[in-house]
């Protein structure tokens, strides 16, 4: 996994470097093909620091130059190849030239929501505590389906805001429980087959999980009530402000793209989109 990540930063670097057209002292060349001392340098900068330790080593130093070398002779042949002439080529790059300004826009404009305090932070436990628990017994309901679309419908009556326990009541599969609305009481940790236990145990309270597959059918549980330690606001404190600033700037992204609906005027063509989702992938909205 981290040589994974360490290749798409290169990637990223070598992306960025590609566009230059400096007079800077060359670090490596192919054909017409180069990337300057300036580029690299530019990039590196805001490299994370386990990656800069990574290429301040002999191995780092001797990756980075393999994958320079890769990037430009595998450019210098796709030149004289005269791909960049291609239609596809073409799509590409005006696609890419979108996701880009696209990145740049958001990059501006999320600078203006203010950071998450440590006080929200904490205002934010108090009110919230029974989601910062270290569960050692959690209370389950479940609903048993027989199928992917019988689960999508149930889920689809939990996004609108049904009770489950209703849900239960009327769609699960299993009789000895959907009469008190799926509940199946407490279990410990232990007392669950191991793979489930690891899906119930990282739910809080309130939660739904995705489809369990058995034998018999498709699980679908809920975490009613949950027993266990408290979790001490310093210990997540941290974790707990990046995931509400996270929440803050996904709110802001959603009510900035409203706004933008209302500047902008759009059009969409329903019968094309239909069509063309019908003869590439065999559906129809109307089925």
């Amino acid at each position: 996994m981290k040589k994974l990540k360490f290749f798409i930063i290169l990637f990223l670097i070598l992306s960025l470097c590609a566009c230059s057209q400096s007079k800077e002292e060359v670090i490596v060349k192919s054909g017409s093909s180069k990337i300057t001392k300036k580029d690299l340098q530019e990039d590196l900068i805001n490299l994370p620091p386990q990656t800069k330790a990574f290429l301040a080593s002999p191995e780092g130093i001797n990756k980075l130059k393999d994958e320079l070398i890769k990037r430009e002779v595998l450019y210098e042949e796709a030149k004289q190849k005269n791909l960049a002439k291609s239609e596809d080529f073409k799509r590409r790059l005006e696609e890419f030239k979108k996701i880009t300004l696209i990145n740049m826009l958001l990059e501006q404009e999320i600078k203006k929501i203010q950071d998450v305090t440590e006080n929200e932070a904490k205002d934010y436990y108090e009110k919230n505590k029974d989601q910062f628990i270290k569960p050692t017994e959690v209370r389950l309901s479940q609903i048993i389906v027989s199928n992917q679309e019988e689960a999508r419908k149930v889920y689809e009556r939990i996004d609108k805001g049904e009770d489950f326990a209703k849900i239960a009541k009327e769609l699960s599969m299993d009789t000895k429980t959907k009469g008190n609305g799926g509940d199946l009481g407490f279990f410990k940790k232990g007392q669950l087959e191991p793979q489930l236990e690891n899906l119930i145990f990282t739910l809080k309270k309130g939660q739904v999980s995705m489809p369990f597959n058995r034998k018999d059918g498709l699980y679908i549980f809920k975490v009613t009530d949950v027993k266990g330690t408290a979790i001490e606001f310093e210990q997540i404190k941290g974790q707990l402000i990046e995931q509400l600033k996270a929440k803050k700037q996904q709110e802001w992204f959603e009510k900035y793209v409203e706004e933008l609906k209302k500047k902008h005027k759009i059009e969409v063509n329903d019968k094309a989109l239909e069509e063309l989702l019908t003869q590439t992938l065999g559906i129809s909205q109307h089925q």
